[in-house]
């Protein structure tokens, strides 16, 4: 069995970098509707349950899932409800703005679980580690 958690970080700015007017005048960002910039390429990596994380956890995957999504910090489902079966291609998401970063640059993270998870699992993951 494989279980997998696939973490993707992204890095981006919802407004517009300051410049100059094609006259020469200065102009301060604006906020862009809807859109943003990528600041940092989004960044993935996967998390494999293993035979050190099932004597950790004792063998327990659904702790381990949970434990390790908590501290990636998502809590929010992504346009699919978290019932009694979640499908793979769902997510978990949050966003990051640190207040001493004062371009207003957002992290937005997601987590999938991706690999043997049934529906249930992933269900009972999601539901421990959401705000729903």
């Amino acid at each position: 069995m494989s279980y997998t958690i696939e973490i993707t970080r992204h890095v981006v700015n919802y407004r517009t970098r300051p410049g100059v007017t094609p006259t020469g005048g200065q102009y301060d960002s604006a906020w862009m509707d809807g859109d943003s910039r990528t600041i940092e390429r989004p960044f993935a990596t996967r998390e494999t349950y293993d035979e050190y994380d099932a004597e950790w956890c004792a063998g327990d995957v659904l702790s381990w899932a949970v434990d390790k999504i908590e501290r990636t910090g998502v809590t929010e489902p992504s346009a699919y409800p978290i019932g009694d079966a979640v499908p793979e291609h769902a997510w978990l998401s949050c966003r990051y703005e640190d207040p001493y970063e004062g371009d207003s640059n957002v992290t937005e993270t997601s987590v999938r679980l991706t690999g043997d998870w049934s529906s249930q699992q992933r269900a009972e993951v999601f539901r421990a580690v959401s705000r729903v």
